[in-house]
C-alpha cells in the first residue's frame, strides 16, 4: 500500500466519524451562512444525506441535490477502500485519478447548487 493510499484512508476515516457525529444527532452550522448571509453549496448535505438514509429521495433532493451522487462517491470510495485493504491494491487511487477528469461538470453541478440553495432559502 503506498504511502498515497494510506492518507486517502485516514481521510476517509476522518470523514467517517464526522459523518456518524451527523447521523447521532450531531449539529454543524455553516460559517459562511453566518458570516455572508448566503447559503454556500454544502449549505443542506447534512440534511441531504439524512434523508437519503430515511429513503426519502425528493426530500433529499430538495435539501441539496448534491447529497445523493455525494452519497454515492462516498460508498464507492469506502467500498475500494476495503478493496485496496484485503488485496493491497490501489484501486481507490486510480479510481479518483480518473474521476478528476470530470472536474468540469463538477464545477457546473456546485454553481447550480450554490443557486438553488438560494433561491429555496436553506
Amino acid at each position: 500500500m503506498t504511502k498515497e493510499n494510506k492518507r486517502l484512508i485516514i481521510f476517509f476515516l476522518l470523514l467517517s466519524i464526522f459523518l456518524l457525529l451527523i447521523l447521532f444527532g450531531f449539529k454543524f452550522s455553516c460559517p459562511i451562512k453566518k458570516i455572508f448571509h448566503i447559503s454556500c453549496p454544502g449549505c443542506g448535505l447534512t440534511r441531504s444525506i439524512t434523508s437519503l438514509l430515511h429513503l426519502n429521495i425528493l426530500d433529499s433532493l430538495y435539501n441539496n441535490i448534491l447529497g445523493i451522487p455525494l452519497f454515492l462517491f462516498l460508498i464507492t470510495c469506502y467500498v475500494l477502500i476495503g478493496i485496496d485493504i484485503i488485496k493491497k491494491r490501489n484501486f481507490l487511487t486510480s479510481f479518483l485519478n480518473k474521476f478528476t477528469k470530470y472536474y468540469f461538470i463538477i464545477i457546473i453541478l456546485v454553481i447550480i447548487t450554490f443557486i438553488l440553495n438560494n433561491i429555496h432559502n436553506i
